[in-house]
Formats: C-alpha cells, structure tokens, sequence
C-alpha cells in the first residue's frame, strides 16, 4: 500500500488585540461622556472654546484606536512542506509577499540569543534563513510570545525535514506490466 499524503503543514500569526469592537464602543461612549461633561462644566462657566477642543481630543482618540485596528489585519502564513517553507506576509491593504526557503537547508534562529535586558527597549527577532535569503517571522508579536513562536517554528521545520526523510526512503510501487 503506497503513502498517497504529501507532509504540509499550516501556520498563521496576526497581532492580537485584546479590546473587541464591543469593548471599543463602551470605551469611546465612556470618554465621549466624560469629556461632554467636562465640555460642559466650561461651557457653563464660560469657557464655550472647550467644547470644540473636547471633541477634538475624541475625534483623535476614535481615528487613533481605528489606525490600531488597521494594522492589526496584518497576517504572517507560513507553510512548510517536504520540500520548502513558504512565508507569505500580508498586509492590511491585502498587499502579498512571499518568501519559499528549501525545507533541508532553512535555519530558525533568534537574535540575540540571549534575552536583553528591559531598559534596554532592543527586541529578540525570529529570523529565517537560508542560502542568502532571510525572513522576519512575527516581528508584530508581543516580546513575550516570541520564544514560544521560535520553538513552534523550529518543530514545524522539524517535521517537515522528516515528512522528506520518510517520502525519500518510501518504497515505489513495482510498474504495472502492460500486455502487448
């Protein structure tokens, strides 16, 4: 009985976002109020000029909260096969590259090896690469989650190199003779 299944395996990475659209709208009514509020109170007092700076200050708030959003649409494929790994990096615009790096030969390392120190504000990078080429994988990651992503990357190329081990040395099938 022959293997018919080819070893591919599927890997996603996207920034998380801790604050659902739901939470984003109590958020925004809570500062709206607030700042009516204090609008308000100077508009009583005379100050009616604060009103309009008030909502400014909300209008930033709103459109610095929807840019955050944006950015966080970024997506990270990775895909790993027998044969090679691809990276395909897609932007919030729906914008594609993608990177293909040969299975055998692809090393995951992280730089710097040692983890910096926190004032420091230096981050530790995932890097792949592979004749000459290298690649960025989750550079929009949290630094905490970084080890964890390097580990799970470094396994994924593992199985894959193994998935080829086993496809090289899988016995062919004999060739059906045909009756002439």
């Amino acid at each position: 009985m022959s293997k018919d299944r080819k070893h591919r395996e599927k890997l996603t990475i996207w920034p998380y976002r801790s604050l659902s659209p739901k939470g984003f709208a109590l958020v925004m009514t809570a500062l709206g109020v607030f700042a009516f509020t204090i609008g308000f109170g100077f508009y009583l007092m005379g100050a009616w000029p604060v009103i309009g700076f008030m909502g400014l200050e909300i209008l930033v708030v709103w459109v610095t909260f929807k840019m955050n959003y944006r950015a966080a649409q970024r997506r990270q494929h990775l895909t790993a096969t027998a044969k090679e790994i691809t990276i395909e990096n897609v932007s919030p615009a729906g914008d594609k590259q993608t990177t293909s790096l040969p299975t055998a030969w692809v090393q995951v390392e992280m730089t710097p090896r040692e983890e910096p120190e926190l004032r420091s504000r230096a981050r530790r990078k995932i890097i792949v690469r592979s004749h000459g080429k290298t690649e960025e994988i989750g550079e929009f990651l949290h630094p905490a989650e970084t080890p964890k992503l390097a580990r799970e990357v470094t396994r994924m190329v593992d199985r894959a190199r193994h998935a080829a081990l086993e496809e090289e040395h899988e016995p062919q099938a004999p060739a059906a003779k045909g009756s002439s």
